[in-house]
């Protein structure tokens, strides 16, 4: 299976100091929140490609809860703008250009602090065959 990587941006505090090092929040404290998406990559065999072959901008937030749940959001750059009543009339070919352009999943994480390693315990994802999935995805908190 494809692993994705996620890169989020985040304002935080800048400290120096190896006193301040060892006081430092836990990865899963300094993940909390909501994250904005500034770019997404498909990793497959240590190549490493735009998100899902896309060359177009792609914008999304990532959520994480105290409680243990997560959500992913992300939307690829959309062919125009339509209204809900013309969109109601494109046939269904045409409705997944739109809706190819959609990626989402939610459910529970845990963190190892030690790897820097976020694991996504899906629920349920747009894509049938991810319910109940597990992935895991590196990560890298630059503050």
């Amino acid at each position: 299976m494809d692993r994705r990587a996620f890169v989020a941006s985040s304002v935080g505090l800048a400290a120096a100091g190896a006193a301040f090092a060892a006081e430092q929040p836990s990865l899963r404290s300094r993940l909390l929140g909501v994250w904005s998406l500034t770019d997404a990559v498909t990793i497959t065999e240590n190549v490493i490609a735009p998100w899902s072959g896309r060359q177009t901008p792609i914008s999304g937030i990532l959520i994480y809860l105290d409680s243990g749940w997560m959500s992913v959001q992300i939307a690829g750059a959309k062919p125009g703008t339509i209204s809900r009543v013309d969109f109601g009339k494109l046939s269904t070919t045409d409705r997944f250009v739109w809706l190819k352009e959609y990626y989402a999943y939610y459910g529970m994480f845990e963190i190892d602090e030690l790897a820097s390693v976020v694991t996504h315990r899906l629920t349920d994802s747009l894509f049938p065959y991810e319910k109940d999935a597990i992935l895991k995805r590196r990560f890298e908190l630059q503050e």
